[in-house]
């Protein structure tokens, strides 16, 4: 049995998708395939089961027959971190090794997904240096490319630590201008140092973008028109809080973008539809004027009121650009075509061990 840890340095780096995508690409070879998360940090109950939200959509897309107590041993829900914090809980360690053993058995690959980064789970004794160490896993690392300098820091440093096991690196969410100097600089200094990149993805707009719909559900909105248009996706949101003429020139420069701004800015509302914009959100509970709802109208632009200020709406949809719904099927299979066509997978078969078909 072979294994894959797929950790990252930094957050919100496409760990999930990447799990996701292997998975996939090993079963569709007949690999027998599992998947566990040691350390749950985003808690829910199914069929009054508590797990993780993560191991829920992974157990469902991938198919695995694995219960999630196996897969996912340690959830960290506040009756948890409660418990642990008054000393009233403890050998994870050993239960994260029970669960992985058991689960293992007749596998011929397991992908073990890490937390957020390489040092969640501290708390119980579980991060992604330790447990690489403790189920003898090599790992992955699936990591964006912020700046050359604290990248290359950042893994040289995880290379150092892990030697060995750390067995190379995919960089994700890679701006169109950047790729060159990343091929042509720093990859080779990287592979140079010991650190395979078996591959660099470009940034993809469209797979952070976000539905009217999705939008409206995130801050608990009211759609008052153009509610056959709530499927449309945007790629950018911008806050309407600055003087008429730079606002004009700002959402000039915007596409495909949401506007977030008072019910009272009718100026901006009105120039901002005069521009590209999928859906305009109304903070502080204010419906608009008769003129910008005929406009909206006109223009096919939802517009939706919500009661909250423009910081707690900024803050919901921030946590939905994040997160890719794996039941949206045009934005799996973008992802499943950019990583099939832009990372070397033979390459990491034979670093980790896998099995060709």
């Amino acid at each position: 049995m072979n294994s894959i840890f797929i950790n990252s340095i930094g957050v919100k780096s496409g760990k999930s998708l990447s799990a996701w995508a292997l998975g996939l690409l090993f079963k569709k070879d007949g690999l027998n395939i599992g998947y566990f998360k040691p350390v749950g940090i985003q808690p829910m109950i199914v069929n009054r089961i508590l797990t993780d939200h993560d191991v829920h959509l992974m157990k469902n897309v991938l198919e695995l027959k694995d219960p999630y107590d196996m897969i996912c041993p340690v959830i960290l829900n506040q009756d948890t971190i409660f418990k642990i914090l008054n000393r009233k809980e403890e050998g994870f360690l050993k239960k994260i090794e029970d669960a992985y053993k058991k689960l293992s058995l007749g596998k011929d690959i397991v992908i073990v997904k890490g937390g957020n980064s390489l040092f969640d789970g501290s708390i119980v004794g579980a991060n992604g240096l330790t447990l690489s160490k403790v189920l003898d896993v090599k790992v992955l690392l699936v990591d964006r490319f912020v700046s050359d300098v604290i990248f290359i820091d950042n893994l040289m440093f995880i290379k150092e630590t892990l030697n060995d096991r750390l067995q190379g690196v995919i960089i994700t969410q890679v701006m169109p201008e950047k790729i060159n100097y990343l091929k042509d600089v720093v990859i080779p200094f990287l592979e140079n140092n010991g650190i395979p990149v078996y591959g660099v993805i470009p940034e993809d707009r469209f797979l952070g973008a976000i539905s009217l719909r999705k939008a409206c559900e995130l801050v608990a909105g009211e759609v008052i028109c153009c509610k056959d248009k709530l499927d449309e996706l945007a790629t950018n949101y911008v806050i309407g809080a600055m003087d008429l003429e730079l606002a004009i020139n700002y959402f000039r420069r915007i596409n495909n973008k949401i506007l977030i701004t008072g019910g009272d800015r009718a100026d901006l509302q009105i120039a901002a539809m005069e521009t590209s914009t999928k859906g305009i959100i109304l903070t502080g509970g204010r419906h608009p004027n008769s003129v910008v709802l005929g406009k909206a109208e006109e223009k096919g632009i939802p517009i939706i009121i919500v009661n909250l200020d423009t910081y707690s709406t900024i803050e919901k949809l921030d946590k939905a650009v994040i997160t890719l719904d794996f039941e949206d099927k045009k934005k799996i299979n973008r992802y499943l075509a950019l990583f099939t066509e832009n990372v070397d997978i033979n390459r990491l078969k034979e670093r980790f061990g896998i099995p060709m078909k």
